[in-house]
């Protein structure tokens, strides 16, 4: 593999001021990260891309749409979170999975997502499942438990993505949320997967892409960015 995870992952490693990068436990050696190492080493640097300024062009960004310093702070915070999940060690005792208590990344994880640890601990590692009037909790693997772990993090990122999303289309409704009823034109932007491959993307393909995407209902009738993320954190 040769792709990178979510640019802002790199973005806030690279160009988080060193305070806050050491309060959020962050490394500017992205090798550190389990999800940001799985790309391979060509996979990052981007040539001619400044991660540190990028991260700077995005906050800029986020404070146009009318989300506060305090705000972006929490979403990085989060977003430190994911990374330090990625990096829990799960290991294999005999037939059931285990956490270290002590480990490093799960006490970050935990305490940037503002969960209790041992309640967190015992989730990640055993299952409940309820049978009439009775409730069975049983050892997961450690690969089940892996599992588990990187779809916390799927599912944290989601819900951070439609909340951006929503802030987005809320400050482009513009007052009263009447823009969209005003509004004659409106720019979309669509990000096909895979396209970056390419050097030159030709208007045949585009359209052809566009219309198999429409046909399959993936692109959203209405002009809301409402496009869920599906890009695997743990790629293998």
């Amino acid at each position: 593999m040769t792709e990178r995870n979510y640019h802002i992952f790199y973005q806030l490693c690279a160009g988080a001021p060193s305070k806050e990068r050491k309060d959020l436990g962050l490394e500017t050696d992205i090798t550190k990260f389990h999800f940001l190492r799985q790309g391979g080493p060509s996979s990052t640097p981007i040539a001619g891309v400044d991660d540190a300024e990028e991260f700077r062009s995005t906050q800029q960004a986020l404070s146009t749409v009318g989300i506060s310093v305090e705000k972006q702070w929490a979403v990085f915070r989060l977003l430190a979170a994911l990374l330090h999940l990625g990096n829990v060690k799960i290991k294999q005792s005999r037939s059931d999975a285990s956490l270290d208590d002590e480990d490093p990344a799960l006490l970050l994880a935990t305490r940037f997502l503002g969960v209790n640890l041992s309640e967190f601990k015992k989730w990640t590692i055993k299952k409940q499942i309820l049978m009439k009037n009775e409730k069975i909790v049983t050892n997961l693997t450690a690969a089940q438990a892996t599992v588990v772990r990187d779809s916390v993090a799927k599912f944290v990122y989601a819900c951070m993505f439609e909340w951006l999303v929503a802030i987005v289309n809320e400050s482009l409704a513009g007052e009263n949320g009447d823009a969209a009823e005003r509004a004659e034109m409106f720019i979309g932007v669509l990000d096909i997967y895979g396209f970056e491959h390419f050097q030159k993307v030709s208007p045949r393909l585009l359209l052809i892409s566009i219309s198999s995407l429409i046909f399959r209902g993936r692109i959203p009738s209405s002009n809301s960015a409402s496009t869920m993320p599906t890009k695997n954190f743990n790629r293998r």
